[in-house]
């Protein structure tokens, strides 16, 4: 089978899903608006298409003139931008797909679906809204944009949270989580390296990733247990700039130079170097649609932590492969932390849980059983 990608930019959390379609014989292409500042290609290289030339144009006014001291203003192009449509569609024809996943719904994935459905290719949308939610938006502009995306969709995301009291179901989203190989099992690894226990976590050096809460933690734990915290996290603007310069000036004027180490812009195989150190993952940032890191601690045989405001925080066992805690509550993370911290073997038995729970519940086959499934209802819909 020909599979065709399409997403705002190559991310690596997706190369076990991409190795999976090459391992198993499948020719895949990948289209992105752009390139980031830190991506792994071990198995595709995307084909990056950029904007039309009058949206370049507009996009730059936006960001460097209308809204140039607003952090979030570069991510207009994710959902306003349009493609170079005549690139689009050679690349669709010479490619040849036999299903294309796109994601997000936006002016560039509109203009995508169009293409495919002129040269019927079957579509499926994907993106980080839950299967299992309050309320659905129902108004007349998302109706008018649900008709020109693919109509069924697939999400790594189930609910937000753990929580699925009062939420309905949608009936044309089917749940493939994030996929993650096992990394370091727990009898070829080592713990508590230097008589310390180590804490890790990954965000941008921006407010919503909750570093500051990690840093607090430290602060008072540290009392307590012999703790060392590691932050890896990307510096890409000045915005996060100023962050990191805030965060690091706190860390060196309360003495706590020897317990934290920040880095900027680790490549993947570095992250993994530290996620092989670590004895403890914690993801405490809110608002996040989905993070793959809560398996990626997990595949190294710690245990994690994760906020609830999070759409991948139900990966996590709770009280087996970790814990949950509630959004934004520093209290609760540092008793969190403490459950697990406190006795040494129970962290290590949590570990060998976790690295378990990953290797059972993570596979390419659960992923390619939900496309083969979206494929199976469209050709149905057809007959």
């Amino acid at each position: 089978m020909k599979v065709l990608y399409m997403s705002h930019r190559y991310h690596t959390n997706q190369n076990t899903i991409m190795k999976g379609w090459r391992e198993n014989g499948h020719e895949i292409c990948f289209i992105s608006q752009f390139a980031g500042k830190i991506e792994d290609y071990t198995y595709v290289r995307p084909v990056v298409l950029g904007y039309g030339a009058l949206f370049r144009l507009l996009d730059r006014f936006y960001v460097e003139v209308l809204f140039k001291n607003k952090p979030n203003a570069i991510d207009m192009k994710l959902k306003c931008g349009w493609p170079p449509l005549g690139k689009m569609a050679r690349v669709i024809r010479d490619f040849g797909p036999d299903v294309a996943i796109i994601r997000e719904r936006s002016v560039y994935s509109i203009c995508m679906t169009a293409l495919c459905r002129l040269y019927r290719i079957p579509t499926i949308l994907y993106n980080l809204s839950p299967v299992w939610e309050e309320r659905f938006k129902d108004d007349l502009a998302h109706r008018i944009v649900w008709k020109l995306t693919p109509r069924y969709r697939m999400t790594p995301v189930d609910v937000v949270g753990v929580d699925y009291t009062g939420k309905k179901r949608d009936k044309n989203s089917f749940w493939a989580p994030f996929l993650m190989e096992p990394q370091l099992a727990p009898t070829e690894r080592t713990y508590f390296r230097d008589g310390k226990i180590h804490l890790f976590t990954i965000g941008k050096y921006q407010e919503r990733k909750n570093l500051w809460m990690m840093v607090y933690a430290l602060e008072r734990l540290g009392k307590t247990y012999p703790l060392h915290l590691t932050v890896a996290g990307e510096l890409s603007n000045h915005f996060h700039q100023e962050y990191y310069d805030k965060i690091t000036a706190y860390v060196k004027e309360h003495g706590l130079l020897g317990q934290v180490d920040f880095y900027c812009n680790l490549n993947k195989e570095r992250v993994m170097e530290e996620y092989a150190k670590a004895d403890l993952y914690v993801i405490p940032s809110t608002g996040e649609p989905a993070s793959i890191t809560v398996i990626e601690g997990m595949a190294f045989s710690i245990p994690v932590i994760s906020g609830s405001d999070n759409g991948s925080a139900n990966y996590i066992v709770e009280g087996e492969t970790g814990y949950v805690f509630a959004d934004c509550d520093q209290k609760d993370l540092e008793d969190k932390i403490e459950r697990i911290i406190r006795d040494q073997d129970r962290l290590l038995e949590m570990g060998r849980a976790a690295y378990a729970h990953v290797e059972k519940n993570f596979r390419f086959d659960r992923y390619y059983g939900v496309v083969e499934e979206i494929l199976r209802r469209q050709k149905e819909g057809r007959k």
